[in-house]
């Protein structure tokens, strides 16, 4: 049964200012740390590292090769994107923000993956280069030629969500400063 369309959609409730400017300072502390290779970064890649990793078992469950290889991908790009829509469907303007900077970062790590599809020089938990899943997975589909601007796309897309999600943050607080009463 679908659900019905609320002909009123509640709005998205500002954040508080510390709010807008923790997340705006955060997102700008991880991508320094991104950087220069600092802790935070390393803290959240470890992370996505698990889902990623995740996705494999979950994906390989249907013994389809290809979609064993595209499940570390999927696996750590679910676990943001099903967060967020949580947060987003109870109006959690600032945790939804949140989830769509830590979806913008794994984008940047999966496009950062798939453009070392053909170089494979980036190091992996598997001793053969052979196991990279961005190589077999563009090698599958004939376009391991065109990895690096696969994942030049899939790292502007990270990186504009990095920055559009506090933008969006910051932009709902000002607006309820420039709101009368």
């Amino acid at each position: 049964m679908p659900l019905p369309l609320d002909p009123e959609p509640t709005p998205w409730p500002p954040p508080s200012t510390l709010e807008a400017v923790l997340l705006a300072g955060g997102t700008a502390l991880l991508a320094l740390s991104w950087a220069t290779h600092g802790f935070a970064f390393a803290a959240v890649a470890g992370a996505d590292l698990v889902f990623h990793e995740a996705g494999h078992a979950i994906l390989g469950i249907a013994g389809v090769r290809f979609l064993t290889l595209l499940g570390g991908t999927l696996g750590q790009l679910a676990f943001p994107v099903v967060a967020g829509i949580a947060f987003a469907a109870r109006r959690r303007t600032v945790a939804a923000a949140a989830m769509g900077v830590w979806l913008g970062v794994n984008l940047v790590d999966v496009g950062t993956y798939a453009a070392d599809a053909e170089a494979r020089v980036l190091p992996l938990l598997a001793p053969d280069r052979d196991s990279h899943d961005w190589w077999q997975m563009l090698g599958m589909l004939g376009l391991r030629d065109r990895c690096e601007a696969i994942g030049g796309a899939l790292q502007a897309l990270g990186w504009a969500l990095q920055g559009a999600a506090p933008a969006w943050v910051v932009a709902l607080r000002c607006g309820r400063l420039a709101a009368p009463g």
